[in-house]
């Protein structure tokens, strides 16, 4: 199986949040340990894509484990920036996945990997023709340079992707679940809470899994 590396969008404004979107709280851990979490557990090559260094200095890491921060060049459309943070990183293949999606199935880097083949992309998509961007794999050496790219649909389209059908591999859609407003962070909320509610008598929980939760 080809090596696969994660990087994670955090360069978002997050106006609606009104806070900056990394440091959000849900459940009691933020949104960017989640992300970490979930990214050191798919690969041990982690990046941070980032706007703002000052907002990531090394004290804001915790549990042993930090990304490669790469800051953009803050030029282009965000997908631009985007594409160039992304041909910034030393490695063939990368996940990438946003900072706000803290359900990610543990199990979608790997099934995307096997599905990418000779494709500059694989892409989750749904039959109704939604596709997921910001939790594929890409094919680094085939990410197009230039500026002028006005959507993540765009980009993936320039790279020759291949779709797979989350339908077909039981993928739940709420995986895909993004914190954009106050009332996403409410939902997920809700969600977190039911999955609190199925845990076993030890304790252990199935997806999402808390960050600052002891028991693994």
């Amino acid at each position: 199986m080809r090596k696969l590396a994660v990087a994670i969008a955090a360069g978002g404004a997050s106006i609606r949040l009104g806070s900056p979107k990394p440091f959000v709280e849900l459940g009691g851990a933020r949104l960017l340990d989640y992300a970490l979490d979930y990214a050191f557990n798919a690969s041990d090559e982690v990046y941070l894509l980032a706007r703002d260094s000052d907002l990531f200095p090394p004290s804001v890491f915790i549990g042993g484990k930090a990304p490669r921060v790469i800051i953009d060049d803050d030029r282009g459309t965000p997908p631009d920036r985007i594409a160039g943070s992304l041909r910034r990183i030393r490695s063939d293949l990368v996940f990438l996945m946003g900072c706000d999606m803290p359900f990610l199935d543990p199990c979608l880097p790997q099934l995307l990997l096997s599905r990418i083949g000779d494709h500059g992309a694989a892409v989750p998509a749904w039959r109704n023709g939604y596709i997921e961007p910001l939790a594929a794999v890409y094919s680094i050496p085939m990410i197009p340079e230039g500026r002028g790219i006005g959507s993540m649909r765009d980009l993936c389209g320039a790279m020759d992707p291949v779709f797979v059908g989350m339908e077909e591999a039981r993928v739940p859609p709420w995986t895909f679940l993004n914190i954009n407003t106050r009332e996403d962070l409410s939902s997920a909320e809700r969600l977190l809470k039911l999955f609190l509610s199925r845990r076993s008598s030890c304790g252990r929980s199935n997806i999402p899994r808390c960050p600052t939760s002891r028991c693994r």
